[in-house]
């Protein structure tokens, strides 16, 4: 909790959220217009977010389930009421909504359906309804637009980049904790890491680069094949894992005494200068034959060569995105 409390992210967020809010109701009540001030404010709430993509998003469901369920709620009132009228208005919104693809929407089309069936004031009211709760959600998704791109934008190229090197070191180390679990290199002192950490940092790339390629399709996220690059740490963050819990399944120090080019090499794969060069990988004959000097499973080894030479070659397609974007128009 205090971390959060503490988080320059969420004091942002709630800062922005607090001044959409604030502009909303002060906008509402200056021009005497919107009768139900709620529904600006509901409007903030369920549209503000990060960027101002997913904002885009939201305010896009949310005008559209306001839209849908108002009309047809109001079509079915003409002829029952109650639980009933609910029912069969439930029975054509969910369909319809799926079938126009706006089943983001949902949540807000119930809310609308339920206070026109189920509040007594809003029974009465006639066509003009649909027309003014949309203009009043309009307001709150407007103030909602303008707040996000205008406070604290987030440069979602920067913030890529970041995670693209974060996921550097995360896996470089990785890779180091391999190299010391096969060579014994550590000083006794292993490194165990646990892959929480690099699978958050791959969601919010991936995150990050959705809402990039959304909200500019031809800019420099795509030239720079982010798209690719997100893909291709998905794979390399499973194939070093798979390397590592294979690993560790043989002798701490198994191969010390063996000259392998391809593990000292391990920690610098991901380095940027490294060109994302590797020595050979040994020839599987060879490796049988080192699984019998050493006395441990041929099959380990085989398996660890595997993984390992599907990591290489991920790491060598990141290195090819990363170059050839640079070089595109």
């Amino acid at each position: 909790m205090l971390d959060f409390v503490l988080s320059a992210r969420a004091l942002k967020a709630a800062i922005k959220y607090g001044i959409a809010a604030m502009a909303a109701a002060a906008i509402s009540v200056a021009t005497n217009q919107v009768e139900f001030i709620w529904y600006p404010l509901l409007a903030v709430v369920m549209c503000m977010d990060e960027t101002e993509t997913r904002v885009l998003a939201a305010s896009r469901a949310r005008v559209c389930g306001t839209i849908a369920g108002g009309l047809v709620a109001f079509l079915v009132h003409l002829l029952m009421g109650g639980w009933i009228g609910i029912t069969v208005t439930m029975l054509i919104v969910v369909p319809l909504l799926r079938l126009l693809g706006w089943g983001a929407g949902m949540a807000t089309a119930i809310v609308v359906v339920s206070l026109l069936f189920l509040v007594a004031d809003y029974n009465s009211l006639d066509w003009f309804y649909v027309l003014n709760r949309t203009v009043d959600t309009l307001l709150g998704v407007v103030v909602s637009i303008l707040v996000s791109a205008l406070i604290w934008p987030v440069n979602r190229l920067a913030e890529i980049r970041a995670l693209d090197s974060q996921l550097r070191s995360e896996i470089g180390s990785r890779l180091e904790a391999i190299q010391q679990l096969l060579k014994g290199s550590g000083g006794g002192a292993i490194v165990k890491l646990v892959p929480v950490k690099s699978r958050r940092l791959i969601l919010q790339l991936g995150k990050l680069v959705s809402d990039e390629l959304s909200a500019n399709p031809l800019g420099l996220g795509l030239k720079q094949r982010w798209r690719q690059r997100s893909i291709l740490w998905e794979r390399i963050n499973h194939h070093s894992i798979q390397v590592q819990r294979l690993a560790e399944l043989l002798p701490e120090g198994v191969m010390a005494h063996v000259s392998t080019p391809w593990i000292e090499n391990l920690p610098s794969l991901l380095h940027p200068s490294a060109g994302s060069e590797c020595s050979p990988l040994p020839q599987r004959q060879s490796l049988v034959r080192l699984a019998d000097q050493l006395r441990i499973s041929p099959l380990l080894l085989l398996s660890l060569d595997d993984e390992l030479q599907r990591l290489v070659k991920s790491i060598h397609s990141l290195g090819l995105a990363g170059s050839t974007s640079l070089a595109r128009p």
